[in-house]
């Protein structure tokens, strides 16, 4: 019985030796060469280093090869940086390490590069005639888009459909952002305001050839113009109020315009709280447009403003007001603006 438990007890100490003994693999000289960056972009530089635990590199010579055309040699020369070829190309390099005892030691490497870039385009919305890019705002939806350039022969592309790609988000991967043809994803901002930490790393099915990249996605805060309704033009979007307004005629439609919001205009989420010298117009709340009218012989001002609220994300709101002044009618009318 004794010998028996002493067999289990033996056994179980083993087992993690063991387990670790499989999970590194020193190599028998002691020295190991590595690439810094792991997943390099055309002509990028590459630093290749040697490390070792057994040979002192800092009085070993070295002689380094790229290719099999020495670049480089003298003592305690322990990195060489090159550029990394093109897509589809290889470079190999080669440090040969000779100790002070004689001992000649190779290590080789091979430099492979690819490239992706990361676009990316929000769904929050813009006015019709909109132009140019929408900035990302907070708890935006936002599309996600690789572009990869990778190659098995420096001449041609491999297809983005035939790639596996990998997305995270914050170093995280992102739910059903991996798999084969993922080339684009869809998210949505976080609702603590931070920016978004986006990664995608892509390769072949063979893993032979891959790449990776990183991007930083900035929030900002929503935006709302105000725009005249003209009666006859219709909304003067090629010119937003600033500031100061005169009203010329009797009336003025003044519109709020969001920028940026997760909005659908077919099912209204936003609301507008517009004010007059301060005092809120609540009865307005649903109203995207405000109409002015001026009365009376005297001459005037009104400071109007709106704040607009996105009723399911609490981060999307925005705030905009001019100051729109009236001047004296000639009929003598009351000059109090009505609306």
């Amino acid at each position: 019985m004794k010998k028996i438990l002493f067999i289990i007890l033996v056994s179980i100490f083993l087992i993690p030796f063991s387990y670790t003994q499989a999970q590194y693999q020193s190599p028998i000289d002691g020295i190991t060469i590595s690439n810094t960056p792991e997943k390099p972009g055309p002509n990028d530089d590459v630093k290749v280093s040697i490390e070792s635990y057994l040979i002192d590199l800092n009085s070993a010579s070295t002689i380094w090869l790229i290719d099999n055309k020495e670049i480089k040699r003298g003592i305690g020369i322990k990195n060489v940086i090159i550029k990394a070829p093109i897509a589809g190309k290889k470079s190999t390099v080669t440090a040969i390490i000779i100790a002070n005892n004689g001992k000649e030691v190779r290590k080789s490497i091979t430099i492979k590069s690819g490239s992706v870039e990361i676009i990316f385009e929000t769904r929050g919305y813009t006015p019709p005639f909109f132009k140019g890019k929408n900035y990302f705002i907070y708890e935006n939806f936002v599309k996600l888009i690789a572009i990869p350039h990778l190659s098995t022969d420096g001449k041609t592309e491999i297809d983005p459909q035939k790639l596996v790609y990998k997305w995270k988000k914050g170093g995280k991967d992102i739910e059903g952002g991996t798999g084969y043809g993922i080339q684009s994803i869809d998210i949505k901002g976080d609702e603590i305001p931070k920016p978004l930490d986006i990664s995608v790393e892509v390769y072949t099915k063979d893993q032979t050839e891959s790449a990776i990249s990183f991007l930083k996605i900035e929030p900002i805060e929503a935006d709302v113009s105000l725009y005249e309704i003209s009666p006859l033009y219709g909304i003067l979007f090629n010119k937003s109020l600033n500031d100061r307004v005169t009203l010329n005629n009797s009336e003025i439609t003044i519109l709020a315009a969001p920028y940026g919001f997760n909005y659908n205009p077919n099912s209204n989420k936003l609301s507008y709280l517009w004010s007059i010298n301060n005092n809120e117009q609540t009865d307005l709340i649903k109203n995207q447009s405000i109409t002015l009218r001026s009365k009376g012989d005297m001459d005037g001002n009104s400071n109007i403003s709106v704040e607009v609220r996105n009723e399911n994300d609490i981060l999307e709101r925005a705030f905009s007001s001019i100051n729109v002044s009236f001047k004296k009618k000639i009929d003598n009318e009351i000059n109090n603006p009505t609306f």
